[in-house]
């Protein structure tokens, strides 16, 4: 049974320590994949397309994106031999550069573990609930960031 371990929090925290968290006595694995995602310091859709983004906020329903971060870590381990799997998703105003999501899965051979996160980050991107606004300089009420047709055409391959 895989080892799934999910949080939506509004703190940040550190891929450096989550990566060791995975392999921490784990010695039947042996491979871990990771994915961090970073808030861009642009925005490629906002009116003026390139505009700096001086801050990203993002808004969840609690207890429902925990729970569809949980349903997607579950089908994954499903469809794959996972030993573990940790997600990590930040909520609030995050600046650029700073990390807004996490996913690390290990499995004893590395195409389970790259195929795993690829998966749960495509699923993440379309079906968890949370909402992005970028604010950039030239809008002050900032512009929600609508989902990409590129998202959900990433899930015809799963």
């Amino acid at each position: 049974m895989t080892d799934i371990s999910i949080a939506v929090q509004a703190g940040g925290f550190d891929p450096g320590a989550e990566y060791t968290l995975l392999r921490q006595g784990n010695t039947s694995d042996g491979a871990t994949a990771m994915f961090v995602g970073n808030v861009r310091d642009f925005s490629p859709t906002a009116a003026t397309p390139g505009s700096a983004v001086e801050t990203l906020e993002l808004e969840h329903y609690p207890g429902m994106a925990e729970s569809a971060l949980e349903g997607i870590a579950r089908e994954a381990s499903q469809r794959w031999p996972l030993g573990r799997v940790r997600v990590i998703h930040r909520y609030g105003r995050l600046a650029a550069g700073d990390e807004i999501v996490f996913v690390g899965a290990t499995s004893a051979h590395r195409r389970a573990a790259l195929d795993a996160c690829a998966f749960i980050m495509d699923f993440l991107k379309s079906r968890a609930p949370f909402w992005k606004k970028e604010l950039v300089a030239s809008d002050s009420a900032g512009q929600w960031v609508e989902a990409k047709k590129s998202d959900e055409a990433a899930l015809q391959k799963w």
